[in-house]
């Protein structure tokens, strides 16, 4: 008989798929925003760079609050995370100037969305860990649906009207955030009523972030091999739409190329339960490595649009495989009282990624082109794969997928 998908399942989709959406907005749509209102590749990568540096530490930051004050509802602090956003978009609708002061607040608008992350993540864990049916594949590939189906509405409305259309869809998601974040809350607090055990368990002491650091060694060279590979992957990520006007498409190739590169996450996000469990966690974000290597050189090769269209499909084998495991991963090698250290840190990884990258690429689509800065890409996400490698060789035995 096939297995429903349960409530809790369907409600964490919602925050996924909220998330995801901003992040589609505040992001992936950063270049057509940010150049619109007078900005330089250089000057929207130091802007990007200072928000994910922002994003990082307050990643870092409320995990340690979480694991150390769990009394504090997870909704609370992401409810105040949301009502940053709305007061920055609020600011960039009434100034909207490419000076120090909008660079200023979109700063802190990427900061407040990047950290949300994190937190979501780690009420993943809560949930798994009190014996709630969480099917966190199939939950993540909301997200994935979400950012495509948003990714191809803004191409087109951007292209019609202007950029102004990004500020007031993300007001819109931001209410749909609100509305899930008390949702999922409501099933929180139900299966905690539901598992007294898991309480006493989060509950443990949680190391210091240095005690963490030091203690799990292992995972902190992971982190640095994540770092340098998401440093590749944004380099693509952030300035995509100067990959497809080099190619010879526009705003528009940009929502269609985003959407299908979202689409074809969705079969490993939600199928990743199904994975063979002789192969250990460890194996699979290891091959993830090396399809993030193949496909960034595919994009920097990309002779045409429709290849660069089609070498989108090795998003799956590479970020989706990643992502959707990594969690677990995590779980599995980090003590509970320290989960949202963990989540926070992975979080804060791939936004340090995102700093190097907006300063890296930034200078070098100005300075050097486009194909240079991708090959550039393909190299330090090489370099990031081998560090990966040796951050998960001791931790092979994990096997649950």
């Amino acid at each position: 008989m096939k297995k429903r998908v349960s409530t809790v399942t369907w409600h964490y989709m919602l925050i996924t798929a909220g998330f995801w959406m901003s992040f589609c907005l505040v992001s992936t749509n950063a270049a057509i925003y940010l150049q619109a209102i007078g900005y330089s590749n250089a000057q929207l990568g130091l802007i990007m760079a200072l928000g994910n540096v922002g994003g990082a530490l307050l990643s870092t930051a409320l995990g340690d609050f979480l694991d150390r004050h769990p009394q504090v509802r997870h909704v609370q602090v992401l409810n105040l995370l949301t009502l940053v956003q709305a007061v920055m978009i609020v600011l960039l609708w009434f100034h909207q100037a490419g000076d120090l002061l909008s660079g200023a607040i979109y700063t802190v608008y990427c900061s407040a969305l990047m950290a949300v992350n994190a937190v979501n993540l780690d009420l993943c864990i809560r949930f798994e860990h009190a014996g709630a049916d969480l099917n966190f594949g199939l939950a993540r590939s909301s997200g994935s649906l979400a950012f495509m189906v948003l990714s191809v509405l803004l191409g087109i409305l951007v292209e019609r009207f202007d950029h102004k259309v990004l500020l007031m869809a993300g007001l819109l998601v931001l209410l749909f955030q609100f509305l899930s974040n008390l949702i999922v809350d409501r099933d929180l607090k139900a299966a905690e009523a539901a598992a007294p055990a898991y309480i006493s368990q989060a509950r443990a002491p949680s190391a210091s972030l240095p005690a963490f650091v030091k203690k799990n060694g292992m995972f902190s060279v992971l982190l640095l091999g994540v770092i340098l590979i998401f440093t590749a992957h944004n380099i693509d990520g952030n300035f995509m739409i100067n990959e497809i006007r080099a190619l010879g498409g526009g705003t528009a190739d940009m929502g269609w190329i985003a959407a299908f590169q979202a689409l074809v996450e969705v079969p490993v996000m939600v199928f990743s339960a199904k994975l063979p469990r002789s192969r250990g966690l460890a194996w699979y974000i290891r091959v993830a490595f090396i399809f993030f290597v193949i496909k960034l050189l595919a994009y920097a090769l990309a002779p045409s649009l429709p290849f660069f269209f089609a070498a989108r499909l090795l998003q799956a084998p590479s970020y989706a495989l990643y992502i959707v495991l990594v969690v677990s991963y995590a779980d599995q090698v980090i003590p509970l009282q320290d989960s949202a250290k963990a989540q926070g840190l992975l979080v804060s990884a791939t936004n340090l990624g995102a700093v190097f990258a907006s300063l890296v690429g930034g200078a070098l689509f100005d300075s050097v082109g486009v194909r240079p800065t991708m090959l550039t890409a393909v190299a330090i996400a090489l370099l990031g794969a081998v560090i990966g490698f040796l951050g998960t060789r001791k931790s092979a035995e994990c096997t649950r997928p």
